[in-house]
This record gives C-alpha cells, structure tokens and sequence, in this order.
C-alpha cells in the first residue's frame, strides 16, 4: 500500500494522483493500475460537486429573498397596495428561477425548469400588462412566450434524446425552427397589422428546410458507407 508524500494519505494502486491533495503518485514497488479495483466510487467528485452546488443555490435563494420581500414590504407599506413593486419583484423571481431554482435539485431535468421558466415568464408578463393595460398580452405576448418555451423544450428533448442518431436530432430541430420562425411571424403581423402575412419567415423556413435536407443526404452517405465498411472488413 502506498501513502501520499505530500498529506499521508493512504493510497490504492488504482490512484494514478492522491484524490485528496491531487499529488502524483510515484511508488515503483507498486506501480499504477488502471485495473485495479478503486475503494470508492469514480462519481464521488461528481456527487461533492452537486452537494455543494445545493448549498450555494439554498444560500442564494436566502439572499435573494431580502430584496424580494423588502421591495414587496416598501410598496405596501408607502400606497398600501402592490403596484411598482412587482416588477423589481418579478425580476428577482425570473433569476431565481432561471439561474437558481435549477441547481437545488441533485439531479435537475432541463425540459421541466424551461417549463416553469416559461410560465413564469407569463406569469410576470401578466403582472405587467394587469400595470400598463393595453391589448397586446393575450393576442400577442402570451403566444409568442408559449411558443417559444415549446421550440426550446422540443430542441432539447430532441438533442437529449439517446435512441435518435445524430442527422436525425438535427433533422427534427431544423423543422422545429422552421414552424417556430413561420408561426412567429404569423402571431406578429396578426397583432400588428390583424392580417396574416408572410415574407422574411418564409426565407428562414426554406433556409431550414435545405439544411435539413443537406442533412439526410448526408447521414445516409454515412450509413451507406458504414454498411460498406462493415460487409468488408466484418
């Protein structure tokens, strides 16, 4: 058994450094091992990070709640209802639940924090429409939020997938965007101009679609000449 030079710590032929002070171990009585069984896990570091990552975000969210609560409070406090108080309220809540809420789950899945993001953005865009009045939320803002949350959970559930191929994540994200920019612009002249319309979405829509068929071309070039491949040398 060899033991750390430079802490003491005592060390397994597996460890190619010491896991606590990262010092290379030299030992020629008993070299290094890359097979030899480790007497812990290789994710330890992973799940220290993860529980430090925890800890942060639990302290930030107590630092954030200060601001939060203190402008809520002063708004109360000085016109006896909330009203210019939400915004600054609002965009805490946004940061919280964009850079914060995420890192207090071990294990975060991405597509369900996009959603709350999503609909919180609505959420806060109600808060200021309910403040300035107009018409522009249900007919416009509301819309564009919601789609735009659903491209950006489609991507990444599409690129997070592990049973689709490559050309074909791409493929799929290509037409997602390309529905998104035609859509987008629809909800855009509908609200501006109460006509539907299309001009520079359509270039966008017909610039995915070329790629996503360059796209297939090119993926199955690949897999024909990893047919190839196999059938000679297999």
């Amino acid at each position: 058994m060899s033991y750390c030079v430079n802490c003491g710590v005592e060390l397994n032929e597996s460890e190619r450094r010491c896991p606590l002070c990262g010092v290379e171990v030299i030992n020629p009585a008993k070299p290094y091992s890359p097979n030899a069984e480790r007497p812990f896990p290789a994710s330890a570091e992973n799940v220290t990070h993860r529980a430090v990552r925890v800890i942060a975000a639990k302290v930030l969210s107590l630092l954030l709640a200060i601001p939060f609560i203190s402008v809520l409070l002063a708004d109360l406090v000085k016109d006896g209802r909330l009203t210019w108080s939400l915004i600054p309220a609002g965009c805490i809540a946004l940061f919280f639940m964009a850079a914060v809420f995420p890192c207090l789950f071990r294990r975060p899945r991405v597509w369900l924090f996009i959603l709350f993001g999503t609909l919180e953005t609505a959420a806060f865009l109600f808060g200021l429409y309910m403040l300035l009045g107009g018409n522009w939320y249900f007919l416009f803002a509301l819309p564009v939020t919601l789609l735009t949350g659903a491209f950006v959970i489609g991507c990444q559930l599409m690129l997070g997938s592990k049973k689709a191929s490559l050309p074909l994540k791409m493929i799929i994200v290509l037409v997602l965007a390309a529905v998104f920019v035609l859509v987008l612009q629809m909800l855009i002249e509908l609200h501006l101009k109460s006509r539907i319309h299309f001009d520079w979405s359509l270039y966008a829509a017909v610039a995915c679609a070329m790629l996503a068929v360059v796209v297939l071309i090119v993926g199955s070039l690949i897999r024909k000449r990893e047919n190839v491949r196999k059938k000679l040398f297999f």
